[in-house]
């Protein structure tokens, strides 16, 4: 996968306030989800989400980011 890919998954996070929602706009699965952000944190270096059991949550760098992508 590809960082652009990567970034219209990161994207679509954002969008749809979760993995879960975003996998479902996506047509992919919950754990292609984790991996893209997961790689894709770490290909720049920083953490994008604030993860818990129940939500994420941008991070300084990660609405940076989100306002760049968009």
């Amino acid at each position: 996968m590809n960082t652009v890919q990567q970034l219209q998954i990161f994207v679509a996070v954002v969008d749809n306030g979760g993995f879960a929602r975003a996998a479902e706009a996506l047509g992919m699965g919950r754990p292609g989800v984790t991996n893209a952000i997961n790689a894709l944190e770490d290909s720049i270096g920083v953490r994008l989400l604030h993860r818990t059991t129940r939500r994420s949550s941008l991070t300084g760098e990660g609405e940076l980011l989100y306002e760049r992508a968009t």
